[in-house]
């Protein structure tokens, strides 16, 4: 059960990370802010040095997901090749809790950390259902001002980034 929560969250937030390693992706390939083309980028999140949380914030039973609790996670971010381009820090606020983790709704917020700036990320996840669809909302440095789309698969454990301006 807790292998599924984490896998899950951590899908939530290397979609955040993928994100960012497609802005790279951008800039490297001399894509302009004024270009209004699109981009589509597919990355995988490690578990190797990955952390992972639950903050339990109530007294509710071990597989349980009540709401105010909180999930906290980190996981390094891998390019198509596996070459690590950053990290995913995440955490997911229960908003709708359930009995069962698996039932619940969390909001989550990230940040994917690079060597040379940030980008933020936001998703309402449910465990239970296999794919997240969120927002990547903007960023630092190099990474201001983007925004894009992105969908993790938990089935795959791919997530995939459309990056537009």
């Amino acid at each position: 059960m807790q292998l599924a929560l984490r896998r899950s969250s951590a899908l939530v937030l290397a979609a955040l990370a993928l994100a960012l390693a497609g802005i790279v992706a951008l800039l490297v390939s001399g894509a302009s802010a004024q270009d209004p083309a699109t981009s589509t980028l597919t990355f995988k999140t490690l578990d190797k040095g990955s952390t992972f949380e639950h903050v339990r914030n109530t007294k509710a039973g071990r597989r349980a997901n009540s709401t105010g609790d909180v999930i906290v996670f980190t996981n390094p971010l891998a390019d198509g090749s596996r070459n690590v381009v950053g990290t995913l820090y995440a955490a997911c606020t229960t908003t709708k809790g359930a009995r069962n983790y698996l039932r619940s709704t969390t909001t989550c917020t990230g940040v994917i950390d690079l060597r040379d700036g940030t980008l933020s990320l936001q998703a309402n996840s449910k465990p239970g259902v296999p794919t997240t669809h969120g927002a990547m909302t903007g960023g630092t440095g190099p990474y201001a001002n983007t925004r894009g789309v992105f969908i993790a698969d938990d089935r795959s454990g791919d997530l995939t980034i459309t990056l537009a301006d």
